[in-house]
């Protein structure tokens, strides 16, 4: 059944929906065999609007109901007259569809900040406190159709790479599941920024094996080098939107506690600071050339990159200012996958990389970086003036 405004917009407007969030963030609806955009515009006309499903990362109906008592006192549970206001007189009043501070969702509790406008980035309790979602301009940016995707922090070896490997969202087992081995320490979100602290996951649990093709010491068949589920150091994370450069900049500073029982026989610990998961159609990579101010082909690791959409209408770059704790250049790397063609698990990834000498005690080690996001043409000009204001640390 098509829902429509009174004003005759569509309840699966982009405002309000997006594909890839629907089924990534509903893992019930997968796990009932709904794997494409369609199939899940259907279920979010016919079914989950009416549930009180969240439908994208920057709106939910029960959390617009409750951030507005008027509203709710008008329309109680009818979420269908909750979307429908919004659509004809909430988004131009500039509402917001998410409740300050978190709100126990279906699926558990989820935390949102945004810049009030265009911009929303959200953080789940299912995912370890890791962000799976941000949204510019009603496009939604993360793919987090497993724990190990996501917008994250995470750490491994140049040698045993997956096989001791902290993930802050979870482990390779946790799946499509609503939980996760990481531990949630504590959480704050207000206004424009997000803080977390969590103890994460191993990305396999003990007695796991490796399943991938990787190289080094963690090939296929590989035994995990852990011997807990859970890693028992935390990791921290500040994110908050919009930088004294640039409004469509995210600061995110990643802080790795790294001590315990690191294996032997490696030479860096790597820190991905951060990581992020894009949706499937993220598939172009630049680089950003901040002498000239052009952005390239692909073609190094050393300076800033950009991923983005087929007509450069999305993109996402990232920075981090020199002088920061590495025994080795801190570096960038991007990646399309594609040997994967199920919608919603469709991802290409990027991060940036410092890397560390085995500490002889517990360590703790703190690194920044600048996300840009926006169209090609923004994310190039968010770049060159966060480059230009924090060109060191």
């Amino acid at each position: 059944m098509l829902i429509m405004s009174k004003a005759g917009q569509d309840a699966a407007s982009h405002l309000v929906f997006d594909p890839v969030f629907y089924l990534n963030t509903n893992p019930d609806l997968r796990k009932a065999g709904i794997n494409t955009a369609d199939a899940a515009r259907s279920h979010w006309q016919n079914t989950g609007i009416h549930e009180g499903r969240q439908g994208c990362g920057s709106f939910h109906s029960k959390q617009y109901l409750e951030r507005y008592p008027e509203l709710k006192n008008a329309y109680h549970t009818n979420y269908v007259a909750a979307i429908q206001h919004y659509l004809e007189h909430g988004h131009a009043e500039k509402r917001l569809g998410y409740v300050d501070g978190g709100f126990n969702t279906r699926f558990g509790k989820r935390w949102t900040i945004s810049n009030g406008k265009d911009i929303f980035i959200s953080a789940s309790a299912r995912m370890g406190a890791a962000i799976d979602s941000l949204v510019w301009n009603n496009k939604e940016f993360i793919n987090a159709a497993d724990h190990g995707r996501e917008l994250q922090m995470a750490c491994n070896t140049d040698h045993f790479t997956e096989c001791y490997n902290p993930t802050e969202a979870g482990g390779r087992d946790d799946g499509m599941e609503v939980t996760t081995k990481t531990v949630i320490q504590n959480v704050n979100a207000h206004g424009r920024t997000l803080q977390s602290q969590v103890h994460p996951a191993f990305w396999l649990r003990p007695g796991a094996h490796e399943t991938q093709g990787n190289n080094g010491g963690c090939h296929a068949g590989s035994p995990a080098l852990n011997t807990k589920e859970t890693y028992d150091f935390p990791f921290q994370k500040v994110v908050t939107i919009g930088c004294t450069a640039h409004p469509n900049c995210i600061e995110f500073v990643s802080k790795f506690t790294i001590g315990g029982n690191w294996p032997n026989g490696f030479t860096y610990i790597q820190m991905e600071s951060p990581t992020g998961y894009l949706s499937g159609d993220f598939t172009k990579e630049y680089n950003y050339n901040a002498n000239s101010h052009q952005v390239e082909g692909k073609h190094s690791d050393r300076v800033p990159i950009i991923m983005a959409i087929g007509d450069n209408k999305y993109a996402m770059g990232v920075y981090a200012p020199s002088g920061q704790d590495t025994d080795t250049y801190q570096y960038y790397g991007t990646h399309v996958f594609s040997e994967i063609h199920d919608f919603p698990s469709k991802t290409s990834k990027w991060n940036v990389v410092f890397r560390k000498k085995k500490p002889q005690n517990t360590a703790t080690y703190t690194y920044k970086a600048y996300l840009c996001v926006g169209d090609l043409n923004i994310v190039k000009d968010c770049l060159g003036k966060v480059i230009h204001a924090h060109p060191h640390i």
